[in-house]
């Protein structure tokens, strides 16, 4: 009787081994073909609702993302952009402007008084009083949302409280763009991005998210992704924040390294609105550009100066 509890006992460990193999080996077989199926639709920008309840800003593909993201940092590709050379030439401006004021105050006799370096503005011309710029004149705020992005500006209290300007923009796929408050740091003419694409005016946000044109197949400005350009306006990145050309260019030139921005959902898109999204017609032989690049060679400009 012992030998056949025994025997019983031993059947059962083996079966409840063999219940617990196959069970663990069908949950890795399961979350196995659901990374495989949301790298593929985050690769083809599909959206498959049903990938929310797994996906999304912490997931385990938005940190690989990320991670793939930030090596490109060392691509040979990539071109920075130096948001000083603007005030450097300004201020060579400035210094030749200051020395043909002051030869000419001093052959009148008025060099004494001359302070060719502090610019007057309007509002404070009259009583010889300058206006100190603001270090961060703007504050961005990012509704993942809505995909829409509100800009703003100083009330008289110092509170970013006055909406400046709105645009359209493709945050990630499965809320792949996190949540959070950040600043800005290194800005670029062209990167290169996940996927072997490239960006126009790039500005890091947090880690591997930037701001960033509509990607482009190669670097070149009449080789731009028309079928991700379409899709402005809803989630469609691998974590970026995508935007037309003239808004990126807006942002990497405006908002010094620095700016803080803020990522957060919101069925309101804000108190300017959510800009338009423009379509580009897939057989127009113009597809290739982006409709707000400012390149002299852009040839929508032409289209619209005869319309």
């Amino acid at each position: 009787m012992k030998k056949e509890n025994s025997g019983k006992n031993i059947i059962c460990q083996i079966l409840e081994g063999r219940a617990a193999r196959i069970f663990v080996g069908a949950v890795s077989a399961f979350l196995c073909a659901l990374t495989l199926l949301e790298f593929t639709a985050l690769r083809f920008e599909w959206e498959l609702p049903v990938l929310r309840a797994f996906s999304g800003e912490n997931g385990f593909l938005s940190e690989e993302y990320q991670r793939e993201e930030l090596a490109l940092d060392d691509s040979t590709e990539n071109e920075i952009l130096d948001e000083n050379v603007g005030e450097n030439e300004a201020s060579e401006v400035e210094k030749a402007d200051t020395s043909e004021t002051t030869e000419t105050e001093m052959r009148t006799g008025d060099a004494e008084t001359a302070e060719p370096n502090e610019p007057l503005n309007e509002d404070s011309a009259e009583d010889g009083e300058t206006e100190n710029q603001p270090e961060f004149p703007y504050y961005i705020r990012i509704n993942r949302k809505q995909n829409c992005i509100t800009i703003y500006t100083l009330d008289e209290e110092g509170e970013y409280t006055v909406p400046y300007k709105a645009m359209i923009c493709s945050t990630g796929l499965y809320n792949a763009t996190p949540r959070g408050v950040y600043q800005i740091s290194t800005k670029y003419r062209w990167r290169e991005l996940y996927g072997s694409v490239y960006g126009q005016y790039a500005t890091r946000i947090h880690g591997g998210v930037l701001f960033h044109s509509v990607p482009y197949y190669k670097k070149s400005e009449n080789a731009l992704c028309t079928d991700k350009y379409n899709k402005l306006g809803q989630q469609a990145s691998m974590g970026c924040v995508r935007l037309t050309v003239e808004d990126a260019k807006w942002i990497a030139e405006n908002c010094p390294a620095g700016t803080t921005v803020e990522i957060y959902d919101d069925d309101d898109p804000g108190p300017l609105g959510k800009p338009e999204a423009v379509k580009i017609d897939t057989d127009n032989p113009n597809k290739g550009w982006d409709p707000t690049d400012p390149n002299e060679e852009n040839p929508w400009r032409e289209m619209s100066k005869d319309e």
